[in-house]
């Protein structure tokens, strides 16, 4: 009877144990990963629910990902030194994604570019290339992805009159070399002259024009898969 009794207990445990477990395990986790774009504002913190999250982001440096709690959070960011947010407004995180959170335009009017990055592997052979215009003050922007030789204006752009704080879709390209031109929407004046650049099968890529805190435009490569 002891024996059969000290049996029931420690299989109640175990069962007690296991309920437990899931019920800690209930909740999902994101990723989140943050590229400060604006560039007259100092290095950021990035607090979900009230707690840091990354801190202090320097100017075109993306963060590597941070895991976050999936659901409806609480974001703000805040200037290095400061406790007062630039950024304060709740956003949804789906479980089991990868984000990047953006943060452009100028300081004094500095807005989240919050974007879901694909995760999913290209076709066989392929790549998969997305751009976003952070470029403050570039206005429309044409996005040029060719074959080394080709210039803008001797073939359609590739992504056409991508405007200030949007992203394209993904483009899907055979893997290779290519040069990457950001001209002034309409026109063959280039911003930014980027190439060549080689991209392995597998590889899926977010390319962020930035404006220089000294003037011009740059492209910032992120890292979506591989």
């Amino acid at each position: 009877m002891v024996s059969r009794f000290v049996q029931c207990i420690a299989g109640c445990l175990i069962l007690t144990t296991m309920f437990v477990a899931v019920g800690c395990s209930s909740g999902g986790r994101t990723q989140l990963r943050v590229l400060q774009a604006s560039p007259d504002e100092t290095a950021i913190n990035v607090l979900i629910d009230g707690k840091t999250l990354v801190g202090d982001v320097g100017y075109a440096t993306p963060t590597n990902y941070a895991s976050v709690s999936d659901g409806s959070r609480h974001l703000q960011v805040e200037p290095v030194g400061s406790t007062t947010p630039v950024i304060d407004e709740t956003v949804t995180f789906n479980r089991g994604t990868n984000s990047t959170l953006i943060t452009a335009n100028a300081a004094v009017s500095i807005t989240p570019i919050l974007l879901t990055d694909n995760t999913t592997a290209p076709s066989s052979g392929d790549v998969q290339l997305r751009f976003v215009n952070a470029g403050l003050a570039a206005g429309d922007v044409d996005i040029y992805v060719v074959q080394p030789g080709i210039v803008p204006g001797g073939v359609p752009p590739t992504i056409g009159s991508l405007t200030f704080e949007s992203a394209s879709g993904y483009q899907s390209l055979t893997a290779g070399t290519y040069d990457i031109f950001v001209t002034i929407a309409g026109t063959t004046f280039a911003y930014i002259d980027a190439g060549p650049l080689t991209f392995s099968a597998g590889e899926n890529r977010t390319f962020v024009v930035v404006s220089d805190q000294l003037g011009g435009y740059s492209l910032v490569t992120l890292s979506d898969l591989n």
